[in-house]
């Protein structure tokens, strides 16, 4: 009955080998995180749908949070790698409009672990210190590279002026965590990610342009 052991951290041996049971730990973590929530979810159930020891998680993870955080960023990992690679051959305007469609996308992917995480916020259930601000790190980064690269548009003459950035950012924010709620937890609701990077698109570069049209008729 060798193949119905669990492997242990004194059998984890360096190598291929043990990023294989890490993935294997963050695969199960991840089904189980988004199916029970983060507070319902041991790391005994995450040995057992992995089907390694508590021993060996600890091994690789030091907590609960830590584990969490790693599960967070590995869902998160191919959006900030195809926007990295896509932004070197994107002005600041189609950088901005991919980052509202990596937004929504995400949540349309992975509902279920995004909608626990909410309904925890929701009902005022307190995350640990670290994870809560390692959380709102995530958050911040994204506002302040919208932000940022509403700023360069602005300065480029891409986009109107009307308003500063952080305001840009803010309204851009508050309308996609909008769509975010209303797609999780509205019975029947759909996420349309085309629909609202055309509604950003409208709002924050074509009204530039026909203000711009407008001057220059008057002008003329």
């Amino acid at each position: 009955m060798v193949g119905s052991q669990t492997k242990g951290p004194s059998q984890e041996p360096h190598g291929q080998q043990s990023q294989d049971s890490r993935d294997e730990i963050l695969k199960a973590a991840t089904r189980l995180f988004a199916n029970r929530g983060f507070h319902e979810t041991s790391m005994s159930e995450v040995a057992r749908e992995a089907r390694v020891s508590k021993a060996l998680i600890f091994w690789h993870f030091k907590t609960k949070e830590e584990l969490f955080l790693a599960v967070l960023n590995r869902l998160l990992e191919p959006y900030f790698i195809d926007f990295a690679e896509e932004s070197r051959m994107l002005d600041e305007r189609h950088q901005i409009l991919r980052l509202v469609e990596f937004y929504l996308l995400f949540v349309r992917d992975h509902a279920n672990s995004v909608r626990f995480f909410l309904a925890q916020m929701l009902r005022e259930q307190r995350l640990s210190e670290g994870l809560g601000e390692q959380i709102m790190k995530l958050y911040s980064g994204y506002r302040d590279m919208l932000v940022e690269l509403i700023a360069r548009a602005q300065e480029r003459g891409l986009c109107a002026t009307g308003f500063t950035p952080e305001n840009a950012a803010g309204f851009i924010l508050s309308a996609l965590n909008g769509l975010m709620i209303e797609f999780l937890f509205m019975p029947g609701a759909t996420m349309n990610p085309e629909s609202a990077v055309s509604m950003v698109d409208q709002w924050l570069f074509h009204g530039r342009e026909r203000q711009e049209t407008s001057v220059g008729k008057t002008e003329h």
